[in-house]
């Protein structure tokens, strides 16, 4: 299976952390996943849970930014498998230095876990086993994917990683001179973040396609859902799994 650069051992660790960086700073200028917060919100309260475990969190920016509009309800932890450091140090957020991978994971009943626009990154094997270990430990969870199959989202990805970053990369935050760079004088970071948003786009699946491979994955008193909502210049899907409450 194609993967996306930064999903590679060997892809450079400052040219991961400048792609995740810049992808995180913008869903964070636009807000696209505000539609999610009273989503988030609900589960939170009607399953009484206790934390927030944000997978694959890359730069962080996504979930820190969800954090701050639930204004701290329960504290939020990052891992990823590449782990980061945030930009700022955000009061109830710890990122774990340990690699963590998804596919390996041990859900416990008390957290809510959360995935932003990473889901696609999984073979659908993978993306099945995930949600398998999740279901059969009534854990949980949302994740939410911004990018579907078509040549409109594909368009919409590629003046965001060309245009966009030569608009946008002096404001991103963390401010690197090694990314200014990297974006006009040598610019590595047009073509990866390109390339990874091409394929991102590819091995991207609409609603439909995720309620196909849901389908398959029953736990007693548990409940796999498939869902959409309008953000703020994009679609988002987002797959929920909650315990069924009588």
């Amino acid at each position: 299976m194609v993967k996306e650069l930064e999903d590679y051992d060997w892809f450079p660790r400052v040219l991961r952390k400048q792609q995740l960086e810049f992808i995180g700073n913008v869903v964070k200028w636009f807000k696209i996943y505000q539609p999610l917060v009273p989503v988030l919100r609900q589960q939170l309260e009607q399953n009484k849970l206790s934390r927030i475990t944000d997978c694959c969190s890359g730069s962080g920016e996504p979930a820190v930014w969800i954090h701050g509009q639930l204004q701290g309800m329960v504290p939020t932890t990052l891992t990823d498998k590449f782990p980061q450091a945030v930009a700022a140090e955000v009061t109830g957020v710890v990122y774990k230095k340990e690699s963590c991978d998804v596919t390996r994971l041990l859900p416990v009943k008390d957290n809510l876990y959360t995935m932003y626009n990473a889901f696609h990154h999984f073979s659908t094997n993978d993306q099945q086993k995930i949600l398998q270990q999740l279901a059969s430990s009534r854990a949980s969870f949302l994740f939410a994917e911004v990018l579907q199959p078509g040549i409109v989202v594909l368009l919409k990805t590629l003046f965001t990683s060309t245009i966009g970053q030569l608009l946008l990369a002096p404001f991103v935050q963390p401010f690197s001179v090694t990314r200014l760079l990297l974006t006009y004088l040598l610019p590595v970071n047009i073509v990866t973040v390109t390339y990874d948003g091409i394929i991102s786009v590819l091995k991207s699946k609409t609603a439909a396609q995720y309620r196909q491979l849901t389908a398959g994955i029953s736990q007693a008193g548990y409940s796999i859902t498939v869902s959409t909502v309008k953000g703020n210049g994009a679609k988002i899907v987002y797959i929920t799994g909650t315990t069924l409450h009588k």
